[in-house]
């Protein structure tokens, strides 16, 4: 099995929790394409980012790869600002190639859970309109990714569902 994990992160707690994942995967012999997504131009404010996000900006990113029609599942990750994903993840998607009928699953981090549920909603009608698959979506408190038992309860769903993929394929 072959998977891509897109992800960006500012403070790096999605990042965190992007490497646990990965860390679990590589255990269970999967194939792992970790896929950060840099801005061309990375703006350092917080409230600026969040107004981006707010607003729908899709900025430019850095040496992206935006077909994943060679993998089995595709996830991705991005904290939750103003009610919505971050920008750079909206960049991606509205380029991303090889999306139809793929296997996808998403999560966001988050400081407060205002806003998760729009923003899952969200990802998930556009990753749909694409014709994704999402097999998995959850929000992770942002506090709790270098809590290595509670990213393993989060992930739990998903890495059972991938290991059951591993033994049908």
């Amino acid at each position: 099995m072959k998977i891509a994990i897109v992800f960006y992160s500012f403070s790096g707690n999605t990042g965190k929790a992007c490497q646990f994942l990965k860390d679990k995967l590589i255990e269970k012999k999967v194939d792992v394409d970790w896929r950060e997504l840099k801005l061309e131009k990375e703006e350092k404010s917080f409230i600026k980012q969040c107004l981006d996000a707010r607003s729908k900006k899709t900025p430019p990113l850095l040496s992206a790869d935006y077909d994943v029609s060679s993998y089995d599942l595709v996830i991705f990750a991005s904290p939750v600002w103003a009610f919505t994903f971050a920008p750079a993840l909206r960049s991606f998607l509205n380029n991303a190639a090889g999306l139809n009928d793929k296997k996808t699953a998403y999560f966001f981090t988050h400081g407060s859970s205002a806003g998760t549920k729009n923003a899952l909603n969200e990802l998930e009608s556009l990753l749909k309109e694409k014709g994704a698959r999402v097999q998995f979506s959850r929000s992770i408190s942002g506090a709790k990714t270098k809590d290595n038992t509670y990213l393993q309860e989060q992930f739990k769903p998903l890495l059972e569902n991938i290991a059951a993929q591993m033994i049908t394929d």
